[in-house]
């Protein structure tokens, strides 16, 4: 039969049933409800309810950083679900055995299995969206870290100096760009959506602008460090924010400008030293093509390998 598919998120929670092949025969998405347990709950119970002649298993990739067990909620999401055991809570509700994995790993897995990281061995995934989370995908799997904690790159040390630490989460939290530029437009939230942001963007407006350059640049130096440090084969940038070309062209130029700043002066004497192939400072991230879609369809495959036996 069909996969129930569930993609929760920081506002919404998509939903898609699925056949065995990642086909997507049906869509809906509604609110993510943080009013409560009980409707946060109810609110995917409803929609299993609504396709259950359709599908036999859920998927769910889900926001938040889950325990070792892989079921339960312990930090980054909302604190009503801290201490969820969301498998066995849908598994009571529904009757149907639910698979649970983290959205940057199911976004990782999506990319690597349908989409611009197919026939990838090494493959780091960003996810840009509201926030910022990632996946890896290590000799060809995907790669979750003891504590299911990997690729936890929005807790990267950004920069440092004169004793302070800025860490990534406060530069790469693309809602946190649209709270600044409301303040200094005086603008409310409402008013200023993400679309509004990029209508400053395309009018050239100088800081709106600068505010898309040091984000990138931030983005850019996550995957600098990250592709020296693991040798990838691919970078991959996906999520919403990924559909934006100037916002793949700033994270690529500021690729292309960390090793020409960088390997200036003494550094650059040194690389010459030692003989440094140059080339192994040259980085770029490929725009990913599943973008929105890329956690539903890793989700359905992480459920399809750990039963083998389903696919066909």
């Amino acid at each position: 039969m069909d996969k129930l598919v569930f993609d929760i998120g920081a506002t919404n929670t998509k939903f898609a049933l699925m056949n065995v092949k990642g086909e997507i025969l049906a869509r809906e998405k509604i609110p993510t409800n943080y009013e409560s347990v009980d409707a946060f709950l109810g609110a995917m119970v409803q929609i299993v309810d609504h396709y259950r002649s359709r599908g036999d298993e859920i998927a769910i990739s889900t926001n938040g950083r889950m325990c070792p067990d892989g079921n339960t909620y312990r930090a980054y999401t909302m604190r009503c679900l801290q201490g969820l055991d969301l498998k066995k809570e849908m598994e009571a509700l529904t009757g149907l055995p639910v698979t649970i994995l983290n959205d940057g790993f199911s976004a990782a897995l999506g990319e690597w299995w349908q989409g611009a990281g197919q026939g990838s061995k090494n493959l780091l995934v960003l996810v840009l969206g509201s926030g910022m989370g990632a996946g890896l995908i290590l000799g060809g799997t995907l790669y979750q870290g003891t504590k299911l904690n990997a690729a936890m790159v929005f807790g990267m040390v950004n920069s440092y100096g004169n004793n302070q630490y800025d860490l990534s989460a406060m530069t790469t939290t693309f809602a946190l760009l649209l709270y600044q530029l409301a303040a200094r437009k005086g603008l409310t939230m409402e008013e200023m959506t993400g679309q509004r942001f990029f209508d400053f963007i395309d009018q050239g407006d100088l800081v709106a602008l600068e505010m898309l350059e040091s984000y990138c640049e931030s983005i850019a130096g996550i995957i600098y460090n990250s592709a020296l440090l693991l040798d990838l084969d691919h970078i991959v940038v996906t999520g919403g924010l990924s559909s934006r070309d100037i916002v793949m062209e700033t994270i690529n130029r500021k690729l292309t400008e960390i090793p020409e700043k960088a390997l200036l002066g003494q550094a650059a004497g040194l690389l010459e030293m030692v003989a440094a192939d140059k080339s192994d400072f040259l980085i770029q991230a490929k725009k990913g093509s599943l973008a929105l879609d890329a956690n539903i369809y890793g989700a359905l495959y992480y459920l399809l390998t750990k039963n083998a036996a389903t696919i066909s």
